[in-house]
């Protein structure tokens, strides 16, 4: 029996530290100091990224969406204490946003848009009360350039838009072992390729005009070849992939300079359906 106790006090005292932490999750906003005989309640949240739609004038059609980090923070007042009234809340805000420098966009009796600039951030803020002034919510949104954490791939944006993408890929002279310069090549047409799990590929070798002709359509087949191998490699399902050789036949460059020369030998990633 004691044993079992003893389970039971260490369980409810694991749950009243998880229950501090989860209400230690939404802090106070620095830039707006808490009204006395106010408590911020349990139920305020925020979002590392969201959106709000702000009041900014009078009229149905005048409002702002605005994305961000956002805070919904929401106090009561403690027992006891008396009732403030709403426009002394209210009040109390427009005033200090217009002291660090904000505006005041819209206000009301119980109510009121705020926006504010502190450094890189851009801060709108809405006040919102209880006509006795018992209760006030925030709702606050920090405005800046969202981190952008998906990239777009550029050989895929290519395929998307025009149905191919060139890419230049180093090989030894007059061969078609892969340089090592040229993995991250490789690597982001494998990428490329993951994310687009339907895409199907003609993978296509083209050379400059140095040899013979029959030289260098095999050397852009064997060139091909190679991509295709070294994508297969990586986990590409073979049947997405075919290899094709043109040698010098389909030039993008005139061949009379090391430039021209450089840009036709290329490889041409075309879209299969």
């Amino acid at each position: 029996m004691l044993r079992i106790l003893v389970k039971t006090n260490v369980l409810f005292f694991l749950l009243f530290v998880l229950a501090g932490s989860a209400r230690a999750t939404t802090a106070e906003y620095p830039l707006f100091s808490k009204l006395e005989g106010f408590t911020l309640q349990k139920k305020s949240r925020s979002e590392k990224f969201g959106s709000y739609t702000f009041k900014t004038g009078a009229k149905g059609k005048d409002e702002s969406v605005v994305e961000g980090k956002y805070f919904n923070l929401i106090y009561s007042l403690n027992k006891g204490v008396e009732h403030p009234g709403g426009l002394y809340i209210i009040r109390n805000f427009t005033t200090a946003a217009r002291q660090a420098g904000g505006e005041v966009l819209y206000e009301k009796s119980n109510t009121a848009t705020m926006r504010m600039q502190q450094g890189d951030k851009e801060i709108w803020a809405r006040i919102h009360c209880a006509a006795n002034g018992s209760w006030y919510a925030l709702d606050i949104i920090e405005k800046k350039t969202m981190e952008q954490q998906v990239a777009v791939n550029p050989i895929l944006d290519a395929i998307t838009s025009t149905g191919k993408a060139t890419v230049y890929i180093n090989f030894d002279t007059a061969k078609s072992q892969i340089k090592a310069d040229s993995q991250p090549v490789i690597d982001d047409i494998v990428n490329m390729l993951r994310q687009s799990p339907d895409l199907k590929l003609s993978i296509e070798g083209h050379t400059d005009n140095d040899g013979t002709p029959e030289s260098n359509q095999k050397l852009s087949e064997e060139r091909s070849l190679a991509v295709k191998n070294a994508l297969i490699a990586q986990g590409i399902n073979a049947s997405r992939l075919a290899a094709k050789g043109y040698g010098l036949t389909r030039p993008v460059a005139e061949n009379t300079t090391e430039e021209g020369k450089a840009k036709n030998r290329r490889v041409e990633l075309v879209r299969v359906f």
